[in-house]
């Protein structure tokens, strides 16, 4: 990885004025907002920080959104494979599964998450997609990846799961686990003029029963430096031994293939 740090060495440094600029270029393209970040949390991203938010909702009665941000020196491509390839596992609690193709980055998911006793499991289908007009018009800088609750999404999921192509989850637990209310989020990602990436992630959950909404944010919120420090760690030594020359291609933010590594 020598050549990361030689190219942020010869190319000019990230200034908080830079990362605040690309916040806002995104927002105006973007398909779920992320937060304006102020002149000390950017300095805090470039001290190597990773900087948390809860972002309100325009709506007052809707669940706020726990976002974060970081700084890696890793090339963006690589963290896109990380955090979009397949193959990957965000989180080890969870399996998930694609349950229809639709386009070359766009897909129905669905997921399920064994939860301990007594608390019951909680399950969603969600439509993921790349928007490809954020990286447009930005000229690539600013890359977005979303999913969001499908509506009545069991009633799609439930062949696949008779048909045991969703691991190991069962009719039975289907119908015993919570459809969760509310679930949406994003993975967005900028390449910077030193040639690091700005990374961050976004979750917006309510996942219904007897959990209240503010447990699940705490949870989400208390979660995040880990699921972006992981992600770097993968991208670094998973990504380029993983997505090889016998890989189907993976679309990037723009929809177009990543170079395999």
């Amino acid at each position: 990885m020598w050549w990361l740090t030689l190219t942020s060495l010869l190319a000019t440094a990230a200034t908080p004025e830079e990362l605040q600029g690309l916040v806002v270029e995104f927002n105006q393209h973007a398909q779920l907002r992320i937060p304006q970040l102020s002149a000390r949390q950017a300095e805090q991203l470039l001290d190597g920080d990773v900087v948390r938010v809860l972002f309100p909702a325009e709506d007052p009665e809707a669940p706020s959104a726990a976002v974060a941000f970081m700084i890696s020196p890793v090339a963006r491509p690589a963290l896109w494979i990380a955090a979009q390839d397949p193959h990957t596992q965000v989180d080890p609690g969870l399996t998930e599964k694609e349950l229809q193709h639709l386009g070359t980055d766009h897909a129905i998911w669905y997921g399920y998450w064994d939860l301990p006793r007594p608390v019951r499991d909680r399950q969603w289908v969600v439509e993921s997609r790349n928007t490809h007009r954020v990286s447009a018009a930005t000229e690539g800088r600013a890359w977005e990846h979303t999913w969001n609750l499908v509506e009545d999404g069991l009633s799609t999921a439930r062949p696949f799961i008779e048909a045991g192509k969703v691991g190991a989850i069962t009719l039975e637990q289907v119908d015993t686990a919570i459809y969760t209310p509310v679930n949406q989020g994003s993975w967005f990602m900028f390449s910077l003029d030193d040639g690091q990436t700005m990374l961050g992630y976004q979750a917006t959950s309510v996942v219904g029963g007897a959990i209240p909404t503010w447990v699940v944010t705490k949870l989400v919120m208390s979660r995040l430096e880990s699921i972006l420090r992981d992600l770097e760690v993968r991208a670094q030594t998973w990504s380029p031994t993983h997505y090889g020359a016998s890989h189907a291609a993976v679309p990037g933010g723009d929809g177009q293939p990543i170079p395999r590594f």
